[in-house]
């Protein structure tokens, strides 16, 4: 519905989707919790996009800092708001996860045009129509809103993986994320050998060929993929003419 215009003597009319707790636009989405990334070398995947080469990386857990859920504790008033999710993060660290610094900057050349240097996660205020609540909405840093018709629409979302992928292949170059041990990479292998080899139960010729081509193709890029070495000491640089 279009906004009605301001008639000659009236004042400027009021915005169509106003936050009734604080009167700021707002996104039109329901609040959530606050997250970090978890990492373990025991997951992970070949990425491409946005990389030199095929590579392999992690796979990030989002874990909400949700009070009352998976070991995050309900604070009471005072009490900081770290002490709620402190013991929950210490029990995934001894899982064997490496909780990412929430702190963290990540550097510019990473995010998305328009997103300022920050941590990995960003917090807009919300207020969602249908149920009526209002908040704080948690995204990730690579979460990209895309045009709507109306200010009060629910947001929609695209994720730049090409910039995210970059990012977290320098985690992983510098030592700050595991990659995915050789454990790993061998079962997700030996998980693509499996589909390939039951491919013959495809009566369909045509369509069994098909997917045996695709299948082996992607086993090919799995078995040459890049594997990075945060031990691996940097590749000389060429000296120019003078």
């Amino acid at each position: 519905m279009p906004v009605p215009q301001a008639t000659a003597g009236a004042g400027a009319p009021p915005s169509p989707f106003t936050d009734p707790f604080g009167g700021s636009a707002t996104l039109n989405t329901a609040p959530n919790a606050p997250f970090v990334y978890l990492a373990s070398a025991e997951s992970g995947s070949v990425r491409s996009d946005g990389l030199d080469s095929p590579t392999w990386l992690p796979e990030l857990a989002i874990f909400r800092l949700e009070p009352g859920v998976q070991g995050v504790e309900v604070i009471k008033d005072g009490q900081p708001r770290a002490t709620a999710w402190a013991m929950a993060l210490e029990a995934r660290r001894r899982e064997g996860w490496t909780v990412l610094d929430p702190s963290a900057a990540v550097p510019a050349e990473f995010l998305p045009p328009g997103e300022q240097t920050g941590p990995y996660w960003r917090s807009e205020s919300c207020y969602h129509l249908r149920s009526g609540i209002g908040g704080e909405h948690f995204r990730e840093a690579w979460a990209v809103r895309l045009p709507s018709r109306r200010e009060s629409a629910p947001p929609r979302w695209s994720f730049d993986h090409a910039r995210f992928n970059r990012w977290l292949a320098w985690m992983v170059s510098e030592g700050h994320v595991p990659g995915p041990d050789e454990m790993t990479r061998e079962e997700v292998i030996h998980q693509l050998e499996s589909w390939a080899g039951s491919q013959s139960r495809i009566a369909d010729p045509a369509l069994r060929g098909q997917q045996t081509t695709a299948l082996e193709s992607r086993l090919e890029l799995h078995r040459t993929a890049t594997v990075i070495d945060p031990e691996a000491p940097e590749p000389p640089k060429k000296r120019g003419r003078k």
